[in-house]
Formats: C-alpha cells, sequence, structure tokens
C-alpha cells in the first residue's frame, strides 16, 4: 500500500546521484558526497517505518518512534538544503506557507500564544521534539515563552480511548508541567497535521534533487568547451582525449591500453605486417572517440575500442578464456620476479603454441609484457574477424 510519503521523491535522488560522479570526484562538491550518501541511507529507512506507521499511534513507543524517524528525515533534508546553499519557502517568517500547520494549535489550548509571538512550523516542531524526547526534563529555549517559563514533560500522549483527546479523532500530544501553569496541561493536536507537515518538509527533497540536475548542467556546459585538436598525432590526440576525460572523472581504461598499443615496440619482425593493420584499426576509431567526448556520450566512448581491444573469437580450448585472464592480469611490467607473473607467461606459452601461433609470433623469453599482450589481442581480433567472415558468406550461400 502506498505510503503518506513518496518514496519516488528519494529515489529520483538517489537515482541522479549514482548517475554522475562529480560529487564523488569534485574538489568543488567532494565534500558533500559522504553527507549525501548518509542522509540518502537514513531518508530510505526514515521513509520505509513512518509508510507502515502512519496510523495514529496507539502506544507511547510508537508516538516517540514515528518523532524519532520523523526528525531523522526532516534533518536529512534540512542538512542536504543547507550543504547546497538550497533557500526554500519555509524561510521567510512573514509568509503564510510558514504557518500553514500548526498556528491554530499553538494559538488555542493550553499554549494561548499570542498570534505575534507565534512560532513558525518548523520552530512548533523542533519544540516538540524537544519536549517529547530530546529534552523532557527542562526545555526553555522557545522564544514564545513567557519570561522565566521552564517547560518539563512526563509523557507523550498516544491515540488511546483511555486519554483526553478533547474530541480530536486522530489526537496525539503531549503532556506538560510548567511553572508558569497550575496544574498539568495536554497539549493535543491531529496526527494528521503532524503528517501533513512532516510531508511538506520532504517534499523539500525535490528541491535538492533539481539542484543537483543543475550542478550537472553547469559542469557539462563548462565541458563541452574543451575541444580537442585536428591536427595531432593519432597517439598525441588519445592522450588529450585522456587529459579530458580525466578531468571529467570518467575511466581512460580502453584509452590508456590503446596508446599502448600504439606506442609498443616490437623485437620480431614477423609482426610488423599484422601489427601495422591492428594499429591501423585503432587509429581510425580515433574521430569517432572524438566526436563521443565532444558530446560527453560516454557510453560510446567505453565501446569504441572494445571489439578491437577485447576481441574474442570461438576457442576450440576450452581453456583459452583462462589462459587470457592469466595473460591480462598476471603479465605487468615490474612484476617480472613474482609466482604470477610466472605463471602468466605459462599460460600465454600455452595460449601461442594452441591459437595465437596461428598469426602472430610470440617468444616470452625475449619480450616484455606489453608486447605479448598486444600480440595476444591482435591474434584475438583478426581470428574474430576470421570467423565473423566466414559465418557472413555462409549465412548469403544459404539464402
Amino acid at each position: 500500500m502506498k505510503g503518506f510519503l513518496d518514496v519516488e521523491i528519494c529515489e529520483k535522488f538517489r537515482k541522479v546521484i549514482v548517475e554522475t560522479n562529480i560529487f564523488e570526484n569534485d574538489n568543488e562538491y567532494r565534500e558533500h558526497y559522504n553527507l549525501i550518501c548518509a542522509v540518502m541511507d537514513r531518508i530510505d529507512s526514515s521513509i520505509a517505518y513512518l509508510n507502515i506507521n502512519a496510523s495514529p499511534p496507539k502506544t507511547e513507543e510508537s508516538l516517540l518512534f514515528f518523532i524519532v524517524y520523523s526528525c531523522m528525515l526532516l534533518d536529512g533534508v534540512k542538512q542536504l538544503l543547507k550543504s547546497l546553499e538550497i533557500e526554500t519557502e519555509y524561510q521567510n517568517q512573514d509568509s503564510h506557507e510558514s504557518y500553514k500547520f500548526f498556528k491554530d494549535i499553538c494559538m488555542g489550548r493550553p499554549l494561548f500564544i499570542p498570534q505575534e509571538k507565534c512560532p513558525t512550523d518548523d520552530k512548533f516542531f523542533e519544540y516538540l521534539r524537544s519536549l517529547s524526547m530530546a529534552h523532557p526534563f527542562e526545555t526553555s529555549r522557545p522564544k514564545f515563552f513567557k519570561k522565566g517559563e521552564i517547560q518539563y514533560s512526563p509523557w507523550v500522549i498516544s491515540n488511546s480511548t483511555m486519554m483526553n483527546l478533547m474530541g480530536v479523532k486522530d489526537g496525539v500530544g503531549i503532556r506538560i508541567y510548567s511553572n508558569q501553569f497550575d496544574e498539568s496541561q495536554d497539549l493535543i493536536f491531529s496526527f494528521n497535521i503532524l503528517k501533513g507537515y512532516i510531508n511538506s518538509r520532504f517534499h523539500l527533497m525535490e528541491k535538492v534533487t533539481e539542484k543537483v540536475y543543475q550542478i550537472i548542467a553547469d559542469k557539462e556546459k563548462e565541458w563541452k568547451k574543451d575541444k580537442v585538436p585536428i591536427d595531432l598525432s593519432p597517439i598525441d590526440t588519445l592522450t588529450r582525449i585522456v587529459e579530458i576525460l580525466k578531468k571529467r572523472y570518467e575511466n581512460t581504461y580502453s584509452i590508456d591500453i590503446s596508446i599502448l598499443y600504439l606506442q609498443c615496440s616490437l623485437t620480431e619482425s614477423a609482426n610488423k605486417g599484422i601489427v601495422s593493420s591492428y594499429q591501423k584499426v585503432i587509429t581510425d576509431l580515433i574521430p569517432c572517440l572524438i566526436d563521443s567526448v565532444e558530446e560527453l556520450d560516454y557510453e560510446k566512448i567505453a565501446m569504441i575500442f572494445s571489439e578491437v581491444l577485447h576481441a574474442r573469437p570461438k576457442f576450440t580450448d576450452e581453456m583459452a578464456h583462462y589462459q587470457l585472464e592469466k595473460i591480462f592480469s598476471y603479465l605487468n611490467i615490474g612484476d617480472e620476479l613474482t609466482s604470477n607473473y610466472t605463471w602468466g607467461i605459462l599460460q600465454a606459452d600455452i595460449f601461442t603454441d594452441n591459437f595465437a601461433k596461428k598469426w602472430v609470433k610470440i617468444n616470452t623469453d625475449t619480450m616484455n609484457a606489453d608486447e605479448i599482450k598486444l600480440l595476444v589481442s591482435v591474434a584475438c581480433y583478426f581470428e574474430k574477424i576470421e570467423q565473423d567472415n566466414l559465418n557472413t558468406r555462409s549465412v548469403e550461400n544459404n539464402t
């Protein structure tokens, strides 16, 4: 059953935060990231509790828990508004919206606060929070108190037929002792009004989401000013693209590997022709990459080199994928003396004998890790192309 708090409001906020890397990485906004993550989780759990317990509480404990979770929800929203410097209509104490929920309660029995001293809804909720759970044994800070007044509270009042709810069907409240009262007084109010107030402040999350979208839009507008020069060499072009993507906190792994493969020195002349063809495939993709970078199309950027760098044909050896995993994860320059490197070399020898020698000549005794991985990628790519071409011709012959 749908509760009185719309869970989609927080879900939309979480979605936009998850989909951007600005708050996690940008110096200007990174300080907000931990707060945002903490608030999102707290708000989620608070919404879940409040929606399940949206009927007038029948016990003192359930009313206290409702107030506790309401405080976490509202404090979380308030912290986000403050952190992102968002103003709201409720900050204006002269606005009717600031007195929409609790004004009549404040002016009525037993507080009888004059209209000119009536607290805003936010201030009244702070008072309710303080007297019910935060400072029940001495509350004297509210500005609407009489001079020198101190209030205490022995308990909150649940929606029970045993209590005097002053004719309020969904009434809840709090018992008050005051040095200005001749006897204890019960402050009773509609639970539905309390929920209305909580919901109104929770909806301010939408303003936070709007602000995040605006921050993203401003950043993207700034990023689009970065252009890739068209007169650079392929390696310099890719290097410039890496610089641009790092400014945007985007992954550059595939482009880094492409640069490495274009720069890699060959120790075996027999491989020069096929490696040169492979490198041309990479360089031919650069114009498409430039367009994607300038259009901020990061999904496309991730895919452009994927089929070239990570081509996987159909292998007859069922262990080939295992061998590839160890080759690319264990063979790294600087790790030559490790046991993992030794195991990676063994897998490269097996992979070469069973498959790669069809396309390239690999000598693991004389080649470094980068050259071995380049040649393995070359073999996989051209085998995949050959298999795809054979499958295409087979389909054409059968039609």
